[in-house]
């Protein structure tokens, strides 16, 4: 089985200069364009190690720093970049690797050599908090729910509610929170009430907020942690 190598970067150009590199290694590459993408992906599909490109580090947020943390402990990870006179691939390697890994070409044939994994997010903190959910983004007439763990990515919520199915899109509102406005979410994995004796709800993606939600549960899910 061919190693699988995802790359996060967001401009095109140095994708595909970085792309050039990975073929010619003989390594299959999937690109995303944003951290919470590495998040939504080594959940979804095994991989050998993450490579980030340096400018997409540096523009990112804490909040969504955040959002791969559980990836990067558990995958072989580096930063690359692009040297502007020469154009040649620079690393900066992050995770534990051999004193012999030096150049990109020496740390990528490390990585082919370490297991595929599927990361699933372990930061979930337990916690509860009002929240009204909705198919809409007007929560005047939304379902009183409570939300029972919350990570920076999601958080998962009671709900009994038959006609919420997956994929869906939905709006959430975390009464606790300052700014108020109703966040837009997507329904990843379902418990269906009487199936299990566990509490029946939704896990939810969040997918659009504000930057002032972002640090208020960046902030509530790191007091929590450190309780």
């Amino acid at each position: 089985m061919q190693p699988q190598i995802l790359l996060a970067v967001a401009d095109d150009e140095r994708r595909r200069r970085y792309e050039a590199f990975l073929k010619k290694e003989r390594v299959i590459c999937q690109a995303v364009s944003s951290l919470r993408d590495v998040a939504t992906q080594t959940a979804r599909q095994p991989y050998n190690a993450i490579f980030l490109d340096m400018p997409l580090i540096v523009r990112a947020s804490q909040y969504e720093k955040s959002l791969v943390e559980d990836a990067l402990r558990a995958l072989p990870h580096a930063r690359l970049n692009i040297t502007p006179a020469t154009r040649e691939i620079s690393i900066l390697i992050s995770g534990e690797s051999p004193e012999s890994s030096q150049t990109p070409e020496e740390y990528l044939r490390y990585c082919c050599e370490q297991p595929v994994r599927i990361v699933l997010p372990r930061n979930r903190i337990p916690i509860h908090l009002n929240a009204v959910l909705t198919h809409a983004p007007d929560t005047a007439a939304g379902e009183r729910t409570v939300c029972i763990d919350i990570s920076p990515g999601g958080c998962f919520l009671f709900c009994v509610n038959d006609e919420i199915s997956l994929q869906s899109t939905v709006w959430i509102r975390l009464v606790i929170l300052n700014d108020p406005a109703p966040i837009q979410s997507t329904v990843c994995w379902k418990r269906e009430w009487g199936m299990t004796n566990e509490i029946p709800g939704v896990g939810i993606r969040f997918d659009r907020m504000s930057e002032q939600q972002q640090t208020e549960i960046l902030s509530l899910c790191r007091g929590k942690q450190k309780e």
